[in-house]
């Protein structure tokens, strides 16, 4: 039994579902946003995963959780929830990022939008109370407070567009620009607009200008990501 926390649109959960027929697959957020015509060993439910978990002790092999920054206030009532739900010599997986892009070749000006976004996110943490940078030891630190054990961590560095030479990095560039312009106001607007007062004048054109510069590529900037597998004790 396998669970994708707070799935958003289920393509992953989907993808993995098709993958793994045999495994019986859980997929849950609080909007019932997803597809209808799914795999027959996938279902979802509707469920807060902020809030006590409604499955029973020791029910899943693996846990996955991805790109939840900034919608958690408490990570360790979620970790310990993921843990008390994962069966002994189960699984969880946490994927998120950092909010400061990387540049390795000084092409992204400290007044750009791009390099603006770390800055403006941070004091939204600090305003709103919640972790927008993941990479700052929460995921590791928590998943063990929790009890797991076997700790793996491994990062990676995707281009925020389709700036690169080698094929592959493009290609994930173009997958990453499509994510990040896709609804770039969607993003800013409860953020920006309700905890940092911004005007909807000032998002647009922020919104603009970051738009602008992805699609240009001319800054070659890239987020961070962070992996972090975890096991519960098969004697737990």
């Amino acid at each position: 039994m396998f669970t994708d926390c707070n799935l958003y649109t289920g393509l992953w959960a989907v993808d993995f579902a098709d993958e793994f027929p045999t495994c019986n697959v859980v997929g849950t957020d609080i909007s019932a946003i997803q597809p209808s015509w799914v795999p027959p060993n996938l279902q979802f439910d509707i469920d807060d995963a902020s809030k006590t978990w409604t499955y029973p002790d020791n029910h899943f092999d693996y846990v996955h959780i991805r790109w939840l920054c900034c919608t958690m206030k408490d990570w360790p009532s979620l970790y310990k929830e993921a843990y008390r739900c994962t069966k002994p010599g189960g699984w969880i997986e946490h994927l998120d990022s950092d909010v400061h892009f990387v540049c390795l070749d000084g092409t992204m000006p400290k007044d750009s939008a791009i390099a603006q976004w770390g800055h403006i996110w941070t004091e939204v943490e600090r305003k709103a109370g919640v972790i927008a940078n993941m990479l700052d030891g929460h995921m590791e630190n928590g998943i063990k407070e929790a009890g797991f054990t076997n700790v793996q961590i491994e990062d990676y560095l995707a281009p925020t567009a389709p700036w690169p030479t080698d094929e592959r990095q493009k290609q994930i560039g173009l997958f990453q620009y499509i994510s990040l312009t896709s609804d770039v106001e969607g993003f800013l607007t409860y953020f920006l607009g309700h905890v940092m007062g911004w005007t909807e004048n000032e998002m647009a054109k922020y919104a603009s200008i970051l738009r602008r510069e992805y699609k240009e590529g001319k800054i070659h900037a890239n987020i961070k990501w962070r992996v972090v597998r975890a096991q519960k004790p098969v004697d737990a």
